[in-house]
């Protein structure tokens, strides 16, 4: 992931700053959650942010300590920007010009920052409350979370990245609305910001509900403005998936149960 602040800056590491205008490396961060729901942000060179006694920002921990812990708020409005709290200084992380701050008792836009997530192009979306997976309907028509086993094209979501939101888009080239439904093009009923509760996600949209599996066939839409486990998700890497075919004959590798692999037709 990357962090995205309200004066259009992304974090890098090294010398601590705001000032990348693209994701590059330097700007992404592992978010590694801790106790009492804090989290920590690990840089690719495996060192942490942590904030001295003075508000000086640095990237030089080789291992986390309560100067590397931060605490996560949330804005309440429709953008759902992360306010990030250092739990031994209480102060808010902040940009000041091109370096990292951390020195504002009340968050301003400087201290409110946008996540970017630096995933791979398709993800899987597990459900903490129903721990099913979810997957496109055989209709195309609607999101569904009952899958066992993320396997098949029908379980690859893409996380768009929008208007410092995000939209999930399906595999069939649709986008899911807030109401449940797939459409074919991205609206601002389709756009939910991202929040990070206990080590897992929610996905909030602009009226301030969660997205969650609702009623006996798991359908995924909005309807509670409070983030229980139903309202919590993780993402998880795709599994990479191929068919294997034979140019002899035009049949495919499939497995039978209890037996060795066979072939069949597509």
């Amino acid at each position: 992931m990357s962090r995205l602040n309200g004066v259009n800056g992304y974090n890098g590491c090294g010398e601590v700053n705001g000032a990348g205008v693209s994701l590059k490396k330097k700007q992404m961060w592992t978010l590694e959650p801790a106790e009492k729901d804090l989290i920590a942000f690990k840089s690719h060179l495996d060192k942490y942010i942590s904030v001295d006694q003075y508000g000086n920002v640095t990237c030089e921990h080789e291992e986390r300590d309560m100067s590397c812990m931060f605490e996560v708020a949330v804005t309440e409005d429709e953008h759902g920007r992360w306010a990030l709290r250092n739990v031994s200084r209480g102060y808010y992380l902040g940009a000041g010009g091109d370096k990292l701050i951390c020195s504002a008792k009340v968050p301003t836009d400087a201290e409110l920052w946008t996540i970017h997530l630096a995933a791979r192009p398709q993800v899987n979306l597990r459900s903490l409350g129903r721990k099913r997976y979810a997957h496109l309907n055989e209709e195309g028509t609607e999101i569904e979370v009952d899958a066992n086993v993320p396997w098949g094209e029908d379980t690859l979501f893409t996380l768009e990245f929008r208007d410092h939101k995000y939209a999930i888009h399906t595999t069939n080239n649709k986008y899911l609305s807030m109401d449940g439904k797939l459409v074919p093009q991205c609206t601002r009923e389709g756009l939910f910001c991202l929040e990070y509760h206990h080590g897992s996600l929610a996905l909030r949209d602009h009226q301030g509900q969660y997205l969650s599996p609702i009623g006996s066939r798991a359908v995924l839409k909005t309807r509670s403005n409070t983030v229980t486990k139903d309202e919590l998700f993780a993402l998880e890497d795709s599994l990479p998936q191929a068919s294997f075919g034979a140019l002899l004959n035009a049949r495919y590798v499939s497995v039978k149960q209890g037996e060795c692999c066979t072939t069949h037709t597509s």
